[in-house]
């Protein structure tokens, strides 16, 4: 019901809900969650809802490996692994939450314009300059014929230890310095425009390997249950 209720609010109101995408929550609850309290109730319920969630998630699970273990030799190591792979998945599913929460409270996001000879400063030192751009046009079918095939942005990347040269383009993200580069259209634009948005995802790596660590439990576990 929180996350229905929440569909509505965002959708009425993207110039309060729309920074989120940009800010660390607490610094957009300083700039709109305070002047806006009739419109982000329902987030500092779902923040709540999802705490307990975590915390129940985090009680059981922690309970019933103890007890598992504590029972871990009057059955055999196939049967334990079999047992302890819900409580396994709990955990990788908690290790995701944590991610997220990490992200939201500590990432940053910077939006850069496509501008060839553009340079802008990233803290604490890094540079990033847009050397040039090349796009790619439909010429068939009839119907996309002048739409946007493909464009990849030239960059040259600076830190105080080095200086690197590295192109990007649409779906196709760049690593770089604990950063992630992405190239997307902006749609705002009347003609076509480019811009670069550079995010500080320090959540990402335990979101990326909680997720997979899921996922490969899940297709141990399940087959197991047929035999």
């Amino acid at each position: 019901m929180n996350l229905l209720i929440a569909s509505f609010y965002v959708k009425a109101y993207p110039q309060v809900f729309g920074p989120l995408n940009k800010l660390i929550l607490q610094e957009w609850f300083r700039l709109y969650g305070e002047s806006n309290p009739e419109k982000v109730w329902w987030l500092l319920t779902l923040i709540g809802l999802l705490a307990a969630f975590g915390l129940n998630i985090a009680v059981c699970t922690l309970d019933r490996l103890l007890a598992l273990w504590l029972k871990r030799r009057q059955m055999g190591i196939k049967v334990f692994l079999l047992r302890v792979s819900p409580s396994l998945i709990h955990i990788c599913f908690f290790i995701v939450l944590t991610g997220h929460l990490l992200s939201m409270v500590s990432g940053s996001n910077w939006s850069i314009d496509v501008i060839p000879g553009q340079i802008t400063s990233l803290p604490p030192r890094d540079k990033i300059m847009v050397l040039g751009q090349q796009c790619d046009y439909y010429a068939s079918p009839e119907i996309l014929s002048g739409f946007v095939k493909q464009c990849t942005v030239s960059l040259d990347l600076e830190t105080p230890q080095e200086k690197i040269l590295r192109q990007i383009s649409f779906l196709h993200p760049l690593l770089w310095h604990g950063l992630s580069l992405h190239l997307v259209m902006d749609k705002k634009a009347g003609a076509p425009k480019m811009k670069l948005i550079v995010k500080n995802d320090p959540g990402v790596k335990l979101i990326l390997w909680g997720f997979t660590a899921m996922v490969v439990l899940m297709l141990w576990y399940f087959p197991q249950m047929n035999i």
